[in-house]
């Protein structure tokens, strides 16, 4: 049997929370050990299985690393080095999420290559010293964003989200979104032929937002009651003619 070991400092055992619970829900294809625990100054994540399925668990655990890297990290690492007085608005944290997917491939092509589990994996460590490089291109993202504030009072905003979001390929062929009240049922159909699954319940507008942005769509269908909202319109600006709104029945 192997084992891998995940470590932060005390301070950062939010982060030890979030990777434990996606290894206990997406490691579920063997027989596996997972616990945490902490001392006066680290929290631990212990992962072991046997040899013979150790590869693909590190396969699944670096993904998950690079997920929150991406999904979680980068972002707040991007919010907080744009200054902008509009930061707590709904177009701003939608256009940062959009910024952190833009050129994702190459952060994740580069973070699997120095990301090793021969030793204790120290998380927090990583994120301080071995992101130096990848954090010199996302500082020019950033420098790019604060040198244009005016965008975020004009209509070139929205040209610009259109322009970030139009150069990712596309994940899913289409996205469904049914709106009820404030909540959102979340559908994808992977391929033009492939069968529409549910794969999300969304509770707020950044929510959606940021789970179409993941999807990546050729197209978004939306079902609304009687009145559109904020996230529903901001969507509706983007996309354009990929997106259409339908009225439910």
């Amino acid at each position: 049997m192997r084992e891998i070991a995940l470590a932060t400092g005390v301070r950062n055992k939010n982060i030890i929370e979030y990777l434990y619970t996606l290894v206990q829900s997406k490691i579920d294809f063997c027989k596996k050990i997972v616990t945490s625990y902490a001392d006066k100054n680290f929290c631990y994540l212990l992962l072991a299985c046997d040899d013979a399925y150790i590869e693909p668990c590190e396969k699944i655990l670096r993904e998950i690393i690079i997920d929150y890297i991406e999904s979680v990290y980068k972002v707040e690492y991007l919010k907080n080095k744009i200054k902008n007085k509009l930061c707590d608005t709904l177009a701003f944290k939608a256009y940062i999420k959009v910024l952190a997917l833009f050129d994702k491939s190459t952060d994740v092509n580069a973070l699997e290559k120095i990301m090793l589990f021969n030793q204790t994996f120290f998380v927090d460590s990583f994120l301080e010293f071995r992101l130096n490089p990848l954090k010199k291109h996302w500082d020019n993202l950033a420098e790019l964003s604060s040198d244009n504030l005016a965008m975020f009072n004009s209509g070139t905003f929205l040209d610009v989200i259109r322009f970030l979001i139009n150069t990712m390929d596309s994940v899913v062929y289409k996205v469904k979104v049914i709106c009820n009240g404030k909540n959102y049922s979340v559908y994808n159909m992977k391929s033009r032929n492939a069968e529409i699954k549910k794969t999300a319940e969304c509770n707020d507008a950044l929510e959606l937002i940021t789970n179409v942005l993941n999807s990546c769509p050729n197209y978004i269908d939306i079902y609304v009651g009687e009145n559109n909202d904020e996230a529903v319109s901001f969507l509706s600006n983007v996309y354009t003619n990929r997106l259409k709104i339908h009225s439910k029945s």
